[in-house]
């Protein structure tokens, strides 16, 4: 997503994203599919085909790139002990909650138009990264 939000409104294949990202073509496909079903990207056929952006770069929060690509940032997950009974977590449980809510406001604060901007680091960009 930063590639298309630095390509300023052009269209990039899928091989000229996976060379530049160092991303295997299939993994990338199933990725670029996530994000054109979340309504985050379009594709164009043709010679000068690609995926471009369906919304301006300032529009595409981190938040809805991460919620097409992995699964949403909820509640919902129970904290067992060891022994896998429900005990009295809910300090723990709390403390989880808070994680979670400072995380979506963080990633929805966050838009593609500010990574593109500001540029992500190489050592930074690494711990984006999505491994098979």
């Amino acid at each position: 997503m930063i590639a298309l939000g630095l390509a300023r409104g052009e269209s990039l294949t899928i091989s000229e994203i996976a060379a530049a990202q160092g991303l295997p073509k299939k993994f990338l496909e199933q990725i670029m599919l996530a994000l054109k079903s979340a309504g985050l990207t379009v594709s164009k056929a043709g010679p000068r085909g690609g995926y471009g952006l369906a919304r301006p770069a300032s529009e595409i929060t981190l938040k809805q790139i991460l919620g097409a690509v992995e699964e949403p940032l909820s509640g919902g997950a129970v904290v067992r002990n060891m022994s896998g009974d429900h005990a009295d977590l809910g300090r723990l449980q709390a403390l989880l909650e808070d994680i979670r809510i400072y995380a979506r406001r963080r990633l929805d604060g966050l838009t593609l138009q500010d990574l593109a901007q500001e540029g992500v680091p190489s050592e930074d960009m690494q711990a984006l990264m999505w491994y098979i």
